[in-house]
């Protein structure tokens, strides 16, 4: 039987590290995991006393990046990093 880290353990990705390595768009990211359960926020999304919106980070754990790539791509083997893929078959409308 495989030993599991405790969820607190898991390696947490970034935006941008998710990005390079599957070679999309951190933009593209965002949306996919902006409501994802299991996604780690930092920042408020509302709005100030100056109308401006504050900037939220997401830290994203390997477990819930596995997930979402299986979920919008239907495979389970993540790209090699610099393999460039098609982002525009894995959109949803």
């Amino acid at each position: 039987m495989t030993e599991q880290k405790a969820d607190f353990l898991e390696r947490h990705y970034t935006l941008a590290e998710l990005a390079e390595a599957w070679s999309m768009s951190a933009r593209t990211l965002r949306g996919w995991f902006r409501e994802e359960p299991g996604v780690l926020k930092f920042g408020c999304g509302k709005l100030n006393n100056g109308r401006k919106r504050v900037h939220v980070s997401l830290r994203i754990p390997e477990s819930v990046a596995r997930r979402v790539y299986r979920k919008r791509t239907g495979s389970d083997v993540l790209p090699a990093q610099g393999t460039k893929v098609n982002v525009a078959q894995y959109e949803r409308t």
